[in-house]
């Protein structure tokens, strides 16, 4: 499996590049990802609204982009107080149930946050707490030979801007959120986040390899961006 740290990237990027590498994953293989977005956005879920799930005014006011994933879920705020682990993988590695992978793809996440000292526990179906707070919740896409699961870890939180930009009206599992910077005291750095996913992964899905996108994939993912980019409106 190559892993690649792509940095920060733009909301519309962000969402092409998970695309992008589900589809062409035939041709190159299993990639574990991690991204921050540069900006603050709405991260819609596949099938979700924006109307009557968010301030639209208030989104506008402040210059928070709205894009849709490609995977299902709820709507979410992101933006670079978020680090984004985005897992393309063979369907044939992970079992049959979805429960299931998402427990086995949620447990490496767990697993990379206890090596940064974060005492995270896994919360089917899709969710990541510690102390009953949520630091990370996730969300899968499929295609007929391989599976997509992201998550945003949250590194800090203004929970007042998440709270204005979206109309929570689903009730949930946990009891508000956390991030790093509450569990530790700090944010670690980027190489130290790096080094623990890479970890954490291994050891559920075995050697991780840095590596870097082909030249079709950066090529495709800039055409789908732009695109995304030009057509953007809410």
């Amino acid at each position: 499996m190559r892993f690649i740290d792509l940095g920060t990237v733009s909301p519309e990027y962000s969402v092409c590049i998970d695309e992008v590498l589900l589809r062409l994953h035939k041709d190159n293989g299993d990639t574990l990802l991690l991204y921050s977005r540069d900006r603050a956005c709405i991260s819609m879920g596949r099938f979700q609204r924006i109307d009557g799930t968010a301030d639209l005014e208030y989104l506008k006011e402040n210059d928070i982009r709205v894009v849709r994933r490609i995977s299902g879920g709820s709507n979410i705020y992101s933006d670079e107080r978020q680090i984004t682990y985005s897992l393309i993988v063979s369907k044939d590695r992970l079992p049959s149930s979805r429960n299931e992978s998402f427990a086995m793809i949620c447990g490496a996440a767990v697993n990379a946050l206890k090596e940064l000292g974060v005492d995270a526990v896994h919360k089917p179906v899709n969710d990541i707490l510690v102390n009953g707070k949520k630091i990370s919740g996730g969300a899968q896409a499929r295609n007929r030979t391989a599976v997509l699961q992201h998550g945003s870890i949250i590194l800090d939180v203004d929970e007042e801007t998440v709270r204005s930009s979206l109309i929570d009206t689903k009730k949930r599992s946990y009891d508000g959120l956390t991030s790093i910077r509450e569990c530790l005291g700090r944010i670690p750095s980027r190489d130290e986040i790096a080094d623990a996913f890479v970890k954490g992964f291994e050891k559920v899905f075995g050697p991780v390899i840095k590596g870097e996108l082909t030249t079709a994939e950066t090529d495709e993912i800039r055409r789908s961006a732009d695109l995304l980019r030009d057509s953007s409106s809410y």
